[in-house]
């Protein structure tokens, strides 16, 4: 495990507990050191720690803000290219029909499948089946790619040849744009390490603030502390394609797999169920 995957590699439940244990430690050790400090009956100026702790909540908010922002465009993005890609595989499905007979029954066969294989739900998937499935994916394509080389090799209507491919390498292209922005682009680490270590400070600042104030209720802190601690696991949840509450709704690619498996039913005389 690397730095840069240390924080992807930690599940939600296991972030959660971190967000909250750094808001409370923090928070209990700013209480800890206002106390003592009062007690010594060392003069703190109340309007200066206000001040420095406004400042920090304000830097903490803007963190939040643009983390958020981050992760809710991928999020938007990763809908964006699933729509994109169940078009386009629609699309080849169609276009196969420029092909000769045996090319047009043997890439519809394929690209059925292909939908088959890319309408995986991420709720069940581990990460073993979602690998098989990207390897299968990659072999289908493999194949439709040898059927248009084979095509080409014959000498076949290049306009006809081209209806077919173009739509297919915008089914390859999305394909790897997916895994691309859903598996691999998330939060840098360094990004995950300034978030923390601002909401730290800040959750110690509110600790030390509550401290030499006698008038400052800890449950009201508290619970600001762990409205923070629920923000960002909202980012980190929305971060993350794979698991979560937060994930893009695959049911679009399971309907276009069940049409196209109907379609190749009938196609084969075996009836629509």
């Amino acid at each position: 495990m690397t730095f840069n995957t240390f924080f992807s590699s930690l599940p939600l439940w296991g972030v959660c507990a971190f967000a909250i244990m750094v808001v409370l430690v923090s928070l209990a050790a700013g209480m800890l050191l206002g106390r003592i400090l009062a007690r010594g009956n060392k003069e703190v100026s109340e309007g200066s720690i206000g001040s420095i702790v406004a400042a920090t909540l304000g830097l903490l908010a803007f963190m939040l803000a643009f983390t958020f922002n981050m992760t809710a465009e991928r999020f938007g993005a990763r809908k964006a290219l699933l729509l994109e890609e169940i078009n386009a595989i629609s699309t080849a499905y169609l276009r196969a029909d420029f092909l000769d007979e045996k090319g047009t029954a043997r890439a519809r066969e394929l690209l059925a499948e292909y939908a088959q294989v890319r309408a995986f739900d991420p709720y069940t998937l581990d990460e073993r089946e979602y690998l098989r499935a990207l390897a299968r994916s990659e072999q289908i394509q493999a194949s439709l790619w040898a059927l248009v080389a084979e095509h080409e090799s014959r000498g076949y209507g290049a306009g006809e040849l081209r209806a077919f491919y173009q739509p297919l390498n915008e089914v390859f292209d999305y394909h790897t744009r997916r895994v691309l922005v859903g598996g691999r682009y998330q939060i840098p680490a360094p990004i995950w390490m300034a978030l923390y270590a601002i909401t730290a400070l800040s959750m110690f600042g509110i600790g030390f603030q509550l401290g030499t104030s006698r008038g400052a209720s800890p449950l009201v802190a508290l619970a600001l502390a762990l409205a923070f601690s629920l923000v960002i696991l909202l980012i980190e949840d929305l971060d993350r394609s794979y698991e979560g509450l937060l994930v893009v709704d695959q049911g679009p690619m399971a309907e276009l797999s069940q049409q196209l498996q109907a379609a190749e039913r009938r196609r084969l005389g075996a009836g629509p169920d």
